[in-house]
């Protein structure tokens, strides 16, 4: 079900790309619902919603970013959402819960991030690519200002899969009482970097290595990893594969961070930290219950920390954390307000539990 349909809007003679029609018929969709169908979409000027409209996009519906932009759409609801309710203009109360974008496919194509949203309450995000953004794939509140809350990620993917864009993030945001659910970040830098508090995080993914060290291309990175996957099933890894590329690691992976958890009172429920530098890197109060983490050793890590605890109480249970590589390190940090029931770490000497936590 939708009010309008973009094909309702075909190209004028005078648009550059398809930015041009897919603006106007935002803009004339206020608070309704506009449907994108299936196709490549070139977006040579960034997209803006500020009237409500709501996004239903066929999943093989691309908007590719074909100029540098800051970001190929910004989402803002308007209206105060510091206050506790919002208005119409004849004083009756406004209080549409039902603002949403789903589907599609924002590919950012390493020249612009994919979506910005800010100002809105109780909004979805839904079975959502964000492609190879330039700085991140969803970026909540920041220097857009305004205020959201009760945003719902579900099933949002975040991925790159070209060269160049070391140091982006996969889903950044300074805002509270999110709950991203069922997310996945592949080859982003930083996975999800929380600034903002009592945000709950549920089975959500975070990997990478797929995009190629810096030496090597997309091809060559796949066929070397091959053969050492060949290897280590048929029990011969070692030194031969170890040491010819032992200074090569996968160019999102160098300096990675799964889960960067600056803001207080998150929590993650059933997520996974799969092969960064630093799984789990916190700051402030934060539970992290029944969680992984992993080290892909045939990534080439040199050393991969599980927890880098920097300040606030971290409760941590039912975990399993794994360092097959024998390079990772459990636990460091301020070596104290740690509450640590029932996990289990495997691996080298490194995942041994750390002597402050065995009284």
């Amino acid at each position: 079900m939708y009010d309008t349909i973009l094909s309702d809007f075909p190209k004028q003679a005078s648009d550059r790309s398809d930015s041009e029609r897919i603006q106007r018929a935002i803009d004339a969709t206020e608070n309704g619902i506009l449907c994108i169908p299936k196709g490549d979409y070139s977006i040579k000027t960034p997209l803006s919603i500020t009237n409500r409209c709501s996004l239903k996009m066929h999943p093989a519906a691309r908007l590719i970013a074909e100029e540098e932009m800051d970001f190929i759409l910004t989402y803002n609801a308007k209206g105060d959402y510091h206050n506790l309710t919002l208005f119409n203009e004849d004083g009756s109360v406004y209080d549409n819960l039902g603002l949403f974008i789903e589907g599609g496919d924002l590919e950012g194509n390493g020249k612009a991030s994919c979506l910005a949203i800010t100002n809105a309450h109780h909004f979805t995000l839904s079975n959502l690519s964000l492609h190879n953004g330039k700085e991140y794939g969803l970026y909540v509140g920041g220097k857009n200002g305004g205020h959201i809350y009760e945003l719902v990620c579900n099933n949002v993917y975040c991925k790159c899969t070209m060269k160049g864009l070391a140091g982006n993030v996969g889903i950044w945001s300074d805002k509270h009482d999110a709950h991203f659910n069922d997310c996945f970040v592949i080859d982003y830098t930083v996975g999800m970097r929380m600034l903002g508090s009592a945000n709950r995080i549920s089975r959500c993914h975070l990997w990478g290595g797929t995009v190629p060290p810096k030496n090597y291309s997309v091809k060559e990175w796949s066929e070397i990893y091959g053969e050492r996957k060949r290897k280590l099933a048929n029990g011969v890894y070692g030194k031969d594969v170890t040491e010819t590329y032992e200074n090569e690691v996968p160019e999102m992976l160098e300096d990675s961070i799964a889960f960067d958890l600056q803001g207080a009172c998150n929590i993650l429920d059933g997520c996974y930290a799969d092969t960064a530098s630093i799984g789990f890197n916190v700051y402030r109060d934060t539970r992290i219950v029944g969680c992984d983490f992993f080290n892909n050793k045939l990534m080439g890590l040199k050393k991969a920390t599980v927890i880098k605890h920097h300040g606030g109480r971290l409760d941590v249970a039912l975990c399993a954390f794994r360092g097959p590589a024998g390079t990772e390190v459990l636990y460091e940090g301020i070596e104290k307000d740690v509450v640590w029931t029932s996990n289990k770490s495997t691996g080298g000497a490194g995942m041994e539990l750390p002597a402050f936590l065995k009284d």
